[in-house]
This record gives structure tokens, C-alpha cells and sequence, in this order.
């Protein structure tokens, strides 16, 4: 009878160690974020005769105009860590095409805890090199105030992680097993119109370049509090009309004969979009729009759009400040010619765009919307300890003006 009893209680420790063994590789299984790797579009039909004004020299490298191409998969990875200790870092990234005709730029944003702004940077990679730098300003105009260094290595692998320099310290970054993921997508529209015969007159150039292009990812819930964002908001782009096919996308490359010397104008239209900030409650995603219709130069805007991470939804300014109370009003006015000085119209349109950060309310204006072409995107921060007369209860900010 013992030796039954004893071949019971091995039978039993057995199927616990074999529940024990599945239970710890499905937590291991949940553990690991699934990387999502890009890819390019890669149905580029175009000639590969080099006569012509438009070629295919590899299948992702195309001439256009004497000038190579390189097609590139899109990509948005999110990353958090932790600085000195507790401080919290997130850093995104992304690669699309640039404006003024450029190539495929990897570039990101980052913010760490406490800090009023988020930090844009580009990312570089020499040929010597197995990793792409980067480096982030407390002031874009001011290589001198750097507020953190960044190298970028194995990029688009399951080794992939960010080694950040902040404050003489170096801390490894890893991509967020929580952040959501994306599908990226992209789409060229190039045209070359022929204007060989306006160029013998001494009218144009021998081709005149137009180039449309959109950027855009589909957001992928990878922890259950931001299924919200996955499934109401589901892309970073909000004209469903636009990407409506975006996943039969191709990317059109052709030459257009030049009817008269009216055609003889470059043009070019780009949209791109990407997240900038997340935490529980907010998710910022910024939008970049480039449009140039010849002239000195092309006009540039960047939006923000604000979603409540527990919902999906857009947060209107109006939703969580009382933008029509006259002390606001005159708080507001007088903050921005505190800043940018009298050189200001008499009265101060107020911002149409603007994001939400734990520290406080950046609102942000288009060129020439406040101050000339030369002045940029002027940003105004906030804080809640300004803004709190004018808070509306039972909102967003309450979790952070609470703090």
C-alpha cells in the first residue's frame, strides 16, 4: 500500500512540474512583445533603360532625374526605459521620406519625466559604423544645450535597443512591450514632366519634378488598456478616405510630356505621421504636412491631435479648458507677448493645435500665424500650476493638475 501511495505522489509531482513548465512558457510568451518588421513596398514598375528620364538601376533603387532613389521600409518602434533611477524615458522612431525631394530620414521624438517639451532628433549612420546616432536639443537653434546623446543599434531586430548618454551616465533603452505597435505604410507619387522642348528656349530645366507622398502607421494593441486607441482610432491618420486602399499602395513612378510652359513648376505635397507621446491617459500623435507650388520656398505645418487613451477619442481644448473665461484670455495674450515681444498683431489668434504632456499644455502656431516665416512653429508651454484657475473639472487633467 505504501508503495502505491508513493507512485500516486510521484504521478502527481509530475503532472505539477509539467503545469509548472507550461505556466512559465506561456508568462514567457507574454512577456515578449512580437517586433514588427517593415516592409517596403516593393511593385516599383518602372523602365530600366537608362535613357530614360526615369530608371530602375536595382529593385529598390531608382534614378530619377540624374538623382538615385533608395525605397526604404517605413517603420515606427517605441521605446521606454528608465534614467537616474526613476526618471522615465520614451523614445520614438520612425523612417519616411523628408521634404524638398529628399530620401528615406530616420528621425524620432523623446520625452523624459518632468521635462515641458518633447525632443525631436535625427538619426545618422556612418558607413564605418554598426549603429545610427543622434542627438537631442533643449533648444534646435543651440548645439550647445544637449539634453541626451543616443545610438541606435540592430535596427529592426529582436536585438534592437537604444544606448542613451544622460547626464555622463549611459542607460540601455529597449523597444516597449507595452506602447502599441505599428504597420507602417507609404506610397510615392513621382512624376518627371518632359520640358526638354521649353528648355531649348531657355524657359525651364529639361524635366520638372511633382511628387505627392503620405506616411501612416495602423495601430497595434499590445496591452489591454490601449485596446481603445487600436480599435476606435485604429490609424494615425484620420482622412479614411485617403487611405482607404492603403494597403493595395504602390508606388508610381512616371514621365509626363509637358503641354505648355505653364507645366513647367515643381511641386510637391508630403504628409507624415507619427506618435510623439503616450502614457495611461494621453496619446499624442503628431502630423507634418509640406506643400510647395514653387517660390522661394514650400509651406510646413505640424498638428497634434490628442486622444484619451481610455477611450480613443479626440480631446478638444475646449473640453478641458474654459477658453472663453476673459482672464484666461488675457492670461494667454499676455503670456505670448511675454515671449515673443511687441512685434505681434493687436490681437492674438489663439493656437488651432496643441499637446498635452504630465507637465503641462504645449499650444503651438503654424509660419506666419503668429510671427513671420523666419520665426518657425512658435510653441507656448503652460503648466498646470498657470493654467489651473481655468481647468474644467471631472477631466483629463485632473490626473495630472492633482499631482
Amino acid at each position: 500500500m505504501i508503495t502505491n501511495l508513493i507512485s500516486i505522489m510521484k504521478k502527481y509531482l509530475f503532472v505539477l512540474l509539467i503545469l509548472l513548465l507550461v505556466s512559465c512558457q506561456s508568462n514567457k510568451k507574454e512577456d515578449k512583445k512580437e517586433l514588427i518588421v517593415a516592409n517596403k513596398v516593393n511593385e516599383v514598375e518602372i523602365e530600366e533603360s537608362n535613357d530614360s528620364l526615369i530608371y530602375k538601376i536595382s529593385e529598390d533603387s531608382i534614378v530619377i532625374g540624374g538623382d538615385t532613389l533608395k525605397i526604404e521600409a517605413p517603420f515606427i518602434y517605441s521605446f521606454e526605459g528608465t534614467l537616474d533611477g526613476d526618471k522615465k524615458i520614451q523614445i520614438h522612431i520612425s523612417n519616411k521620406l523628408t521634404e524638398e525631394y529628399g530620401g528615406y530620414w530616420k528621425s524620432g521624438d523623446l520625452y523624459i519625466d518632468g521635462e515641458e517639451q518633447v525632443f525631436g532628433f535625427g538619426l545618422i549612420k556612418n558607413n564605418k559604423d554598426n549603429f545610427y546616432t543622434g542627438k537631442a536639443y533643449y533648444d534646435s537653434d543651440d548645439s550647445d544645450k544637449t539634453i541626451c546623446t543616443l545610438k541606435l543599434y540592430n535596427l529592426a531586430t529582436e536585438e534592437m535597443f537604444i544606448e542613451c548618454i544622460y547626464n555622463k551616465k549611459t542607460y540601455k533603452i529597449y523597444p516597449s512591450k507595452k506602447f502599441p505597435s505599428y504597420k507602417c505604410y507609404d506610397k510615392i507619387d513621382y512624376a518627371l514632366f518632359d520640358t526638354r522642348e521649353a528648355y531649348k528656349k531657355g524657359n525651364a530645366r529639361d524635366y520638372t519634378p511633382s511628387r505627392d507622398y503620405i506616411f501612416f502607421g495602423e495601430i497595434l494593441s499590445n496591452d489591454k488598456s490601449f485596446e481603445a486607441l487600436s480599435s476606435n482610432l485604429k490609424y494615425l491618420y484620420t482622412d479614411s478616405l485617403t487611405i482607404k486602399d492603403h494597403k493595395k499602395w504602390k508606388h508610381n513612378f512616371g514621365i509626363k510630356k509637358s503641354v505648355s510652359d505653364d507645366d513647367n513648376y515643381k511641386s510637391e505635397t508630403l504628409y507624415t505621421s507619427s506618435p510623439i507621446f503616450i502614457d495611461s491617459n494621453i496619446y499624442v500623435v503628431s502630423g507634418y504636412w509640406y506643400h510647395y507650388m514653387g517660390g522661394a520656398h514650400g509651406l510646413y505645418h505640424t498638428s497634434y491631435d490628442n486622444y484619451e487613451v481610455s477611450t480613443g477619442k479626440k480631446i478638444e481644448i475646449t473640453q478641458i479648458l474654459n477658453t472663453k473665461d476673459e482672464n484666461f484670455i488675457e492670461f494667454y495674450e499676455n503670456k505670448i507677448r511675454s515671449d515673443y515681444g511687441d512685434a505681434l498683431p493687436s490681437t492674438i489668434p489663439f493656437a488651432n493645435t496643441f499637446y498635452i504632456l504630465p507637465t503641462g499644455i504645449t499650444f503651438s502656431y503654424a509660419p506666419y500665424e503668429l510671427v513671420g516665416f523666419a520665426g518657425g512653429e512658435p510653441h507656448i508651454f503652460l503648466s498646470y500650476e498657470e493654467l489651473k484657475p481655468y481647468i474644467l473639472k471631472n477631466t483629463i487633467l485632473d490626473k495630472y493638475n492633482s499631482n
